[in-house]
């Protein structure tokens, strides 16, 4: 019955951007949305991922988007999202036949090599099947928790996700180490619109030789227990 109770006072609703003034102390860098391309250009889910990039308070913080595959397609996507979007700051492309396909293990790996290299505050992606696949492997290589199926953004830190099958939304406060990593419900976040920007987005290449190194432990046997 309590339960009930509660799926009668709060009421589904869509939640988007607030203003927000002030920082929050989690904030510290840049932002990174790993994204999908399909013809030469970004798909739909990724582009909703990216407009709740720019939902997060920082305004001096940059956006960098992560593209991953082989051939033409992948570097017409990069062109095409770097003078498209204003918001973009930086491209970063992972050009390798590992990629070719959405396999959730050789992109978990990826996500956490960039993430190694450039420090992030903060990683997006769409909570479609690649997001719901690679994130939560991702976040455990990177011993953290992701939040899930986000519908809003309050500050830096703080995110609203649907709960009881979607009849109710309850509010996350992140207070683990950096990265927070979160997927993003598309429809909360509209599809931002390309422009012609006259300040290009750099394309950067994603050192790939250290992707499947895998960590060595050393193990100190005590012979006097064997």
């Amino acid at each position: 019955m309590a339960t009930r109770a509660l799926l009668g006072v709060i009421k589904k609703r869509a939640v988007s951007c607030p203003a927000f003034a002030g920082h929050s102390i989690f904030r510290h860098g840049s932002t990174l949305v790993v994204a999908e391309h399909e013809g030469g250009v970004l798909k739909p889910p990724s582009l909703s991922a990216l407009a709740a990039a720019t939902c997060l308070p920082d305004p001096d913080s940059s956006v960098a988007v992560l593209l991953a595959g082989s051939g033409p397609s992948l570097h017409q996507a990069a062109s095409h999202a770097a003078s498209s979007y204003p918001s973009i700051s930086k491209v970063l492309v992972a050009d390798s036949d590992k990629f070719k396909n959405p396999l959730a293990e050789p992109w978990a790996k990826l996500v956490h090599l960039v993430q190694q290299s450039g420090g992030y505050s903060h990683i997006f992606a769409a909570a479609n099947s690649f997001g719901k696949n690679v994130m939560p492997r991702a976040a455990a290589l990177l011993d953290v928790s992701p939040i899930t199926d986000v519908t809003g953004i309050s500050d830096s830190n703080t995110f609203v996700r649907p709960i009881y099958a979607g009849n109710a939304l309850c509010t996350v406060r992140y207070t683990g180490a950096n990265p927070c990593i979160l997927t993003i419900r598309s429809t909360s976040f509209p599809v931002p619109q390309n422009s012609v920007d006259s300040n290009k987005a750099s394309i950067s290449q994603v050192d790939l030789s250290t992707l499947d190194e895998e960590k060595k432990y050393t193990f100190v046997v005590n012979r006097g227990l064997l």
